[in-house]
This record gives structure tokens, C-alpha cells and sequence, in this order.
């Protein structure tokens, strides 16, 4: 009897324990969308894409990023000059769940796909605060890509735009709880 009360007390401290680490962080999501490659219907199809990024974030209690995750999903469809749609697609996967088949890795001067440069910004975001990945030095390598990190820990695994990643991880840690 005197076993199962220590034992039961016991998992109740352990218990309150994780639940008072669990309470000091904040978890909060931030999305982006923009649009692109928008065309006038005429003797050929229009076409309009939405593209949407995504950012979870957790918190500690001390506002450092414990955990990142960027995802975007790009939402292309095409129509007639009558404004009828052409092809939608039945169901559209984010980039993340695209992996190696989004196609990216021939465009990319470091030979990353689109995930992996994704993941190791999200890696670089972790144990900094969101004001100190906010502040991150930026260049323009060109028109299309206007925010692409200037930092040494970064050159080699993300040269993609994160402009709207920055953004997205502002609204998220603006929205953590």
C-alpha cells in the first residue's frame, strides 16, 4: 500500500513537471500568401498561382525557438479566356510532402532541393530568438530573389528567398501562446 501511494505521488510530481515545462513554452503559427506567374487568359490559357507559406513555431520561456517547421503550398491553376477553369488538380501537396519530386535541385548552385534548404533555415532558427533571425543580414541575388540570407552558417545549405519565411515566423511568434 505504502509502495503504490510513494508511486502515485511520484508520477503526480512527474506529471506537474512536464506539464510546468510544457506550460513555459508557446507554440504559435504564422502563413504568408502572396501570388505569382499571374497571366491573362487569351489565345492561350491564363493562369494564376497562390502561394502559401507556412511557419509553426515553439517558444521557451525565455523567447528562444526550441522548434521551426516551414512549409509552402503552391496552388497553380490555369483558365480559359471564358474564366472556366482548366486541369484543377484533385489534391495538391506542399513542398515538404513533394520533397526530391519538386523539382528544384537543377536550379539550385548548392545542389539542395527546396526542403532541405527549408529545413536547414529552420535548424539555423533554432536556440536564437525570433528578433535575432528577424535581423538576419540579407542580399538581393536577383529580382526574384531579393531577401536570401548573408550569413556564413547559412551559404552553403539555403540560397532561396526567405523573405516570406521571415514573415511567416514574425506572425507566428507575434501569435505564440
Amino acid at each position: 500500500m505504502i509502495k503504490k501511494s510513494i508511486t502515485l505521488v511520484l508520477v503526480a510530481v512527474l506529471l506537474l513537471s512536464f506539464a510546468a515545462i510544457a506550460s513555459a513554452e508557446k507554440y504559435g503559427l504564422g502563413m504568408v500568401t502572396n501570388f505569382s506567374g499571374v497571366a491573362d487568359a487569351g489565345e492561350k490559357n491564363g493562369a494564376a498561382q497562390v502561394n502559401t507559406l507556412s511557419c509553426a513555431l515553439v517558444l521557451d520561456d525565455e523567447g528562444k525557438i526550441v522548434s521551426a517547421l516551414f512549409d509552402m503550398q503552391q496552388s497553380k491553376i490555369q483558365f480559359t479566356a471564358e474564366g472556366k477553369v482548366v486541369n484543377l488538380p484533385e489534391t495538391l501537396k506542399t513542398k515538404m510532402e513533394l520533397g526530391p519530386d519538386y523539382g528544384m535541385l537543377k536550379a539550385s548552385p548548392i545542389g539542395k532541393e527546396w526542403f532541405e534548404q527549408a529545413e536547414a533555415f529552420a535548424a539555423y532558427c533554432v536556440g536564437k530568438t525570433p528578433e535575432e533571425v528577424l535581423g538576419m543580414a540579407l542580399y538581393a541575388k536577383d529580382d526574384d530573389h531579393t531577401s536570401v540570407p548573408d550569413v556564413a552558417d547559412l551559404k552553403t545549405s539555403v540560397t532561396i528567398d526567405v523573405g516570406d519565411f521571415l514573415e511567416a515566423l514574425e506572425k507566428a511568434a507575434t501569435n505564440a501562446k
